[in-house]
């Protein structure tokens, strides 16, 4: 006798629409996810609207080096469990091409995810003032010296803020894009996914939603 999946999905449904993500990867998921979306809110609301060297710019600076140092420890946590606990496989009857981009796409979003708060951790070390994470003591990114001397010329932290700031942001806004118009176009093509990441039940055989 073959049991009920744990999920509510039966096992042919799991064949086709695949299995849904650990809890802990969900909780992981959405809060890393609400956090990345505050965090470019803080950083376009500082460098933007804020006068520049105002208290209240410098109050925001904090709160957004506390959060990306925590979307940081979150990402790290995030690939540990990854590692641990292997990922559900895309549904079947998904073209090839389809799951080649998926999962490009969330290799990039890991690249990502990383590459934004070390160049932010990196932006603030070469600042030479003290770090902190909630009002807690944080060091500075070390290796700096050797990477790029020392003291760091100029060019180098304008590139490295460039890169931070502009270039970084625009990939995460771009693939984030694609990335939920993928899960759109299948949550209504017939191969729903949205179910996997949220406390959604699995649909029923033959429904597209």
């Amino acid at each position: 006798m073959i049991s009920q999946p744990a999920d509510g999905a039966s096992p042919s449904q799991s064949l086709v629409l695949g299995r849904p993500y650990r809890p802990i990867a969900v909780l992981l998921h959405w809060v890393i996810a609400a956090a990345i979306l505050t965090q470019i809110g803080l950083g376009w609301y500082m460098n933007e609207v804020l006068p520049d060297h105002s208290p209240a710019q410098a109050a925001v600076v904090g709160i957004h080096i506390s959060l990306g140092l925590t979307i940081l420890l979150l990402v790290l946590i995030r690939i540990a469990v990854r590692l641990m606990v292997r990922a559900p496989a895309l549904p079947m009857g998904m073209p090839a091409w389809e799951k080649l981009l998926a999962n490009a796409s969330h290799l990039l979003f890991y690249a990502l995810m990383l590459a934004l708060p070390l160049t932010g951790w990196a932006l603030v070390s070469l600042g030479g003032r003290p770090i902190q994470i909630w009002g807690l003591p944080w060091p500075q990114l070390p290796g700096l010296d050797l990477l790029f001397g020392s003291p760091t010329p100029k060019p180098v932290r304008h590139l490295l803020s460039h890169i931070h700031v502009y270039i970084l942001i625009w990939i995460v806004l771009i693939n984030l894009a694609l990335h939920v118009a993928g899960a759109l176009k299948h949550q209504f093509d017939g191969r729903p996914v949205l179910w996997r990441m949220t406390s959604m039940k699995p649909p029923r055989s033959g429904s597209s939603a």
